[in-house]
């Protein structure tokens, strides 16, 4: 799903607003959910996409 220019801009502020890892998170899965939009096999793909980029942060030490 291609987002406008508008939406660009309203998750750029949001991601920008997050400033606590708890908040990343809930920002990151809810910018997921939104590209998704009602295609599981997306969501699905997106799921195990942001599992793994997660895991491999906490491998690395990373908050």
């Amino acid at each position: 799903m291609a987002l406008s220019a508008g939406q660009v801009a309203y998750w750029n502020k949001r991601l920008e607003a997050a400033t606590t890892n708890p908040d990343r998170a809930r920002t990151t899965w809810d910018l997921a959910r939104t590209i998704a939009g009602r295609d599981d096999e997306v969501w699905a793909d997106l799921v195990r996409l942001l599992k793994e980029w997660t895991e491999t942060q906490q491998t690395l030490g990373r908050p």
